[in-house]
């Protein structure tokens, strides 16, 4: 059960709901980060190329495929920012992808700032 007492709604990550899932491991949930930022780069670096060619099938795959690893770690704003490019590519609307992208981008250098100023031991908190 989500865990809304401290607006975690509003973070990018909601710490308490994504420990619950793992069983508390914060040594498992930094591996699992670092995986999805591993990844991220990859798909990241498709998705400008699927956006310039207007690859709208990769697009919806990779959109896809981002809000499925982003919902796992409860990185509930890019989930949401991952389901606007999948459904860009579903639709076919470039203009959407392209935004969707930056947004993309802004959410996930807001995740990376976040991290940085807030380790996971005060997420558990």
């Amino acid at each position: 059960m989500p865990n809304h007492l401290n607006s975690s709604q509003d973070l990018p990550i909601d710490f308490p709901e994504v420990l619950e899932r793992i069983g508390g491991d914060e040594l498992f949930l930094e591996e699992l980060l670092k995986i999805y930022f591993e990844e991220f780069g990859e798909k990241h670096a498709q998705l400008e190329r699927a956006i310039e060619q207007g690859n709208f099938t990769l697009i919806q795959e990779l959109g896809h495929s981002l809000k499925g690893a982003s919902a796992n770690l409860s990185l509930t704003v890019l989930k949401k920012v991952c389901f606007s490019l999948e459904v860009s590519g579903r639709e076919n609307k470039i203009e959407q992808a392209q935004s969707a992208l930056a947004a993309l981008e802004k959410e996930f250098q807001k995740l990376k700032d976040y991290l940085i100023a807030s380790p996971l031991k005060k997420g558990s908190d």
